[in-house]
């Protein structure tokens, strides 16, 4: 519920915060204040975001929710590309949005090689090659039509397409795509495989060609982590070193995984509640109070790295697991790791940093 007193001071909040910014972030700024609880406990929510990107238009809504369309409609990839990897052996059919790829279609054939014999034959076999070689090519085209034009619209359903193929198969197949999507041919490249093997190859040649999907992207970023760790350069990974490093203003890129389930726990001393410690656990994992430290309360990790990053002056990249590199940043180095501004020696290389140190905010525990 809410009265024209609660508006009014709202709109009193929001103009104080206001006040706390010297200027308006380039994308503009989204500010939100409420109450939450139930009626006879109920605590004032002040939140301001920064969008992702500029925002362009202005909406105040006086509601009893929170209206993030404009919000989410940032998060969602607009951009979709289409992939047609094709050779001797058989035609995939692939799409890429965002940080996900899907598999639409497979056919296997198996073309007749070059006849090597002379004789009458070789001519006859010639012909019969180039037959099936031109009833495939034709297959192929009419299946990218089928999986790539919009039945309802007459239109592409892909912002762009990606060809992949070996030798002069894929330029037979281009030949006699349909017209409509030809347009959107974004590149046509050459490739040693075929199927899944071949989609990896194509989307590793052509990273500047879909240089604004969040999957090529998330690639980039994981690389360059795994650079440094190669060349034993500016790094750290673990929850451990990489919130050190953070909240030491040690880190220029946090990267950490946008599922990560471990919960920060915050622990006051009972007899000294100024001494406080943290302890980082997996979600699910509960922690038993004990007669020297009391619980002061649980978040987790990721929202806690949300909410504070920005304090410590480092950037922050989200990384899904569904690329080769994304699942194995999950796997390897437990989804959170970050690129440092420097060199610096870290609590797993320097264990005396938080030795003997029961207050300190870089606990670690499974």
């Amino acid at each position: 519920m809410f009265n024209r007193q609660s508006v009014q001071a709202a709109l009193r909040s929001l103009i104080a915060k206001l006040s706390t910014f010297k200027s308006v972030p380039h994308n503009g700024l989204a500010l939100y204040c409420g109450y939450i609880g139930e009626e006879n406990k109920q605590k004032k929510l002040i939140a301001e975001i920064v969008p992702l990107k500029p925002l362009v238009s202005g909406l105040y809504r006086c509601d009893d929710k929170f209206h993030l369309e404009a919000l989410y409609e940032q998060l969602e990839e607009k951009n979709t590309y289409g992939f047609i990897v094709v050779d001797g052996n058989g035609v995939s059919i692939h799409m890429l949005n965002g940080n996900s790829r899907k598999n639409l279609f497979k056919l296997e054939v198996s073309l007749p090689k070059k006849h090597g014999r002379g004789g009458q034959s070789k001519n006859r076999f010639a012909r019969i090659r180039e037959e099936k070689r031109g009833w495939y090519t034709s297959k192929v085209s009419e299946i990218v039509t089928h999986q790539f034009i919009d039945p309802t619209t007459s239109m592409p359903s892909v912002n762009g397409i990606v060809l992949a193929g070996s030798a002069q198969l894929k330029e037979d197949v281009l030949s006699k795509l349909d017209q409509r999507l030809r347009r959107i041919i974004v590149a046509v490249v050459d490739i040693q495989y075929g199927g899944e093997s071949g989609f990896n190859q194509a989307i590793n040649l052509t990273q500047n060609n879909l240089c604004d999907l969040k999957f090529i992207h998330e690639q980039k970023v994981i690389s360059s982590l795994f650079e440094e760790i190669n060349k034993d350069g500016h790094y750290a990974i673990g929850v451990e070193d990489t919130l050190y490093s953070l909240t030491a203003g040690l880190l220029d890129t946090l990267i950490i995984w946008n599922d990560l389930s471990i919960v920060r726990w915050e622990l006051v001393k009972t007899n000294e509640p100024t001494e406080k410690k943290v302890l980082y656990l997996e979600a699910g994992k509960s922690l038993e109070e004990n007669q020297d430290w009391t619980i002061n309360g649980s978040i987790p990790l990721l929202d806690w790295v949300l909410e504070h990053y920005g304090e410590f002056g480092a950037n922050i990249e989200l990384i899904s697991d569904q690329t080769d590199v994304g699942s194995q940043f999950v796997k390897g180095f437990g989804g959170i790791g970050g690129i440092l501004r420097y060199q610096a020696e870290l609590p797993s290389t320097a264990p005396d940093i938080i030795e003997n140190s029961e207050d300190s905010e870089f606990e670690y525990t499974w």
